[in-house]
């Protein structure tokens, strides 16, 4: 065995070419490459080993009217809310009924070649709750694929669910992250994620830690299940786990991928290996180049669409003819592994079990008669007006009165559905092979082989196609021309993270109402700010001081880019100062603000202060003496007592003697602040290093009570 056969799952992973064999890593025994020499034809077995309530319906009216606990929305809690004794006997009764042997033998004599059948991992290494509930799973498998020696037909064996869930849907035996907000109410779409490829962060979108023990345990179950069946004829490959979502890291699956392969080509090398795209089809473009008996799975569903014309859908399905011979001449060989003839999801619980995706039904949905069931013990379909518990955040899939919803279909829909199985197959006549999903459904016809048959939308034999439907999808004689649609209709829906429909996630809605708040708060602050900047004269002078804190966060704002809330004209939201704005209403929008760094304030020195105080008393006192008249100057330079009593020979009401104007406050600071005219006096100067003055300086006769000097 080569090296890179020996490689095991660690870090660092390799690189992209490294995922490729060389001509001496071959394997030349008899094997998978013959597979791949004819196109496999075939269906699905879903809802067989791993359950599905939309699959079969009546298997599931007993948690109808059940709430926190006792709901079962898949293969894990039908297990656990039974119990293994319980469920073990339901089961075994619902295998034997679901696939029988006439159910294959028509299958066979229409053009089916190949089933492709799910399988959980729990079926060869046990877990909770499935110990004991799946007893004897096994044995039912290899009941039908000798059945299917016995007709004639191939088996493709799909690892369709894995312990922690690869995607967090039902399909995967486990839904995982549902939150009931009370005992009749739950929510899973806003909160879905998948376990399987370890810690998932829903707000960054991103795995935070790779649970690598997870994925060597499916390494291990891929060789498990190619030694157990190995031997048998029919089985031809298996699917190395269906489905994976497609916020899964491409470097882990490519990992998983590669050691998987080795893994299966050791045990079993005759066998078809299968990988998903993972719903990202585009990405595999030279991956495992040059391997033998690799091919790539992806799913080609209408379902999840937008409403649209017939011409539409016939186009979109016509443009995988060309599509799929792009990617086969950079990638792997394409198998289609699931397809169905729906243009809705109305088909009951086919987003989940008493619930829907968020935004879904796009259309009106009709009802027909609900499935009774076919395993002892179950009652029928709840008969009451009003759905029964529980209710998901979704709209209520559930049945009313006896009626189950299902499609309306098209005024024309026998003609429609059967041109539109033509341009299916047409189109995926250049793929290595095709499934419908699936071999049979209780309720909607366009999700079942045998239904749609029978009403005579698929052609009598898979292998042939009918004159008049051959060239559908041909550009000429009337047939269909049209490119891919846009990459989202590749994607069904229920495989990306919820969207912001209406209320369906409360993160989104709680993030919406909080930008909200934030850009209504921010708009009506600035315009407060306008009002009172428009209705204030603005400061004469161009410079604003302010307290030292407060101006520091300031002098920065001046300094940034407009960001945050642009459009509303703020500075990184709510700006330094817009805030300035608000506390000092007559700033100009032109002022300069002032930088004080209170770090590099000096202390203040007590001999300068008191020299400076000193000073400005002097100059006001001179100031004083010069400004009144000569009758007064025996007592002018006496200051007035502390306790307010008026000097003595100065007039009882304080006033100037003969009448003259006393000189204002306003004259005595600018004068003090000013040196002696032709004297050469020195003004008082401004206040010693460390005093902060914390003055708005503004004109006009408020001067003067404006001032709040520490003086």
């Amino acid at each position: 065995m080569s090296s890179s056969r020996k490689r095991r799952l660690s870090n660092p992973l390799p690189k992209l070419a490294e995922y490729s064999c060389s001509r001496d890593e071959k394997d030349d025994r008899a094997g998978s490459s013959s597979v791949l020499g004819m196109q496999l034809r075939g269906v699905n077995l879903h809802g067989w080993l791993v359950l599905q309530p939309w699959v079969t319906p009546s298997l599931f009216y007993q948690f109808e009217g059940k709430g926190r606990g006792a709901t079962a929305f898949d293969m894990h809690g039908f297990c656990r809310v039974l119990g293994p004794s319980e469920a073990n006997r339901q089961l075994r009764q619902h295998w034997r009924a679901w696939v029988t042997e006439r159910d294959l033998a028509r299958l066979a004599s229409q053009g089916i070649n190949t089933l492709r059948i799910p399988v959980g991992d729990w079926m060869w290494e046990p877990y909770e709750p499935y110990v004991g509930c799946t007893d004897g799973a096994i044995d039912e498998l290899w009941r039908v694929i000798h059945l299917c020696k016995r007709v004639g037909l191939q088996v493709l064996i799909d690892l369709h669910g894995v312990r922690g869930s690869q995607n967090g849907f039902d399909n995967s035996g486990h839904t995982q992250n549902v939150t009931w907000t009370d005992d009749s109410h739950f929510e899973h779409w806003p909160h879905r994620s998948a376990g399987w490829q370890g810690s998932f962060d829903p707000l960054q979108m991103v795995y935070t830690d790779i649970s690598w023990s997870s994925i060597r345990a499916t390494v291990q179950v891929l060789e498990a299940i190619a030694t157990s069946l190995r031997n048998l004829s029919p089985v031809i490959g298996v699917e190395a786990l269906n489905e994976p979502w497609q916020y899964t890291p491409l470097d882990v699956l490519r990992a998983f991928y590669w050691e998987g392969y080795w893994a299966v080509r050791a045990a079993a090398p005759h066998w078809l290996y299968v990988i998903h795209d993972s719903f990202r089809v585009e990405e595999w473009r030279g991956y495992m180049r040059g391997c033998d008996g690799v091919a790539l799975d992806t799913h080609v569903y209408q379902a999840w669409f937008d409403i649209r014309p017939q011409s539409a859908f016939l186009d979109n399905i016509c443009s995988w003819r060309d599509r799929i011979r792009s990617l086969q001449d950079s990638a792997l060989p394409l198998l289609v592994g699931e397809w169905s003839l729906a243009t809705d999801n109305c088909a009951m619980w086919l987003n989940g079990f008493h619930d829907n995706a968020p935004g879904y039904p796009k259309v009106e949905c009709g009802a027909a008669p609900c499935p009774q069931p076919y395993v002892s013990g179950i009652a029928g379909p709840p008969a009451d007006a009003d759905p029964p518990a529980p209710f998901g955040s979704g709209v209520v899939s559930a049945p009313r009165q006896g009626l189950c919803p299902l499609s309306k279909g098209w005024a024309d829909e026998d003609d429609y559905q059967a041109r539109a199985a033509a341009a299916y197959l047409t189109s995926f006549d250049s793929a290595v092979g095709w499934f419908f999903m699936n071999f049979k459904a209780e309720l909607q016809p366009h999700w079942s082989w045998g239904h749609s048959h029978a009403r005579g939308w698929l052609p009598p034999n898979a292998t042939t196609l009918p004159t008049r439907l051959y060239n559908v999808c041909r550009a000429d004689g009337g047939g269909r021309r049209g490119g891919p649609m846009d990459g989202s209709s590749d994607l069904p829906w229920y495989n990306s993270l919820p969207r912001p429909h209406g209320a369906s996630s409360s993160v989104a809605l709680l993030f919406g109402v909080g930008l909200g708040t934030l850009c209504a708060t921010a708009a009506i602050l600035k315009g407060v700010l306008l009002l009172v900047s428009l209705s204030n004269r603005p400061l004469q002078n161009g410079r604003l001081q302010l307290p030292p804190r407060l101006l520091t966060l300031a002098r920065k704002s001046q300094t940034r880019k407009p960001g945050g809330l642009g459009p509303l004209g703020l500075k990184h939201r709510v700006s330094s100062r817009s805030l300035v704005q608000y506390t000092h209403p007559l700033m100009a929008a032109d002022q300069t603000i002032v930088e004080v760094d209170e770090e590099a304030v000096p202390q203040i020195d007590p001999a300068a202060e008191y020299s400076w105080r000193s000073s400005r008393a002097r100059n006001l006192l001179s100031a004083a003496q010069r400004l009144l008249p000569s009758s007064l100057a025996p007592w002018a330079p006496e200051l007035p007592p502390l306790d307010g009593s008026v000097p003595e020979g100065s007039p009882p009401d304080g006033s100037p003697p003969n009448g003259e104007e006393q000189p204002s406050l306003e004259r005595l600071v600018g004068e003090a602040d000013a040196p002696e005219a032709g004297s050469g006096g020195a003004a008082a100067g401004p206040p010693p290093p460390g005093h902060s003055v914390g003055v708005l300086r503004r004109g006009g006769g408020e001067a003067a009570r404006e001032q709040a000097s520490d003086t």
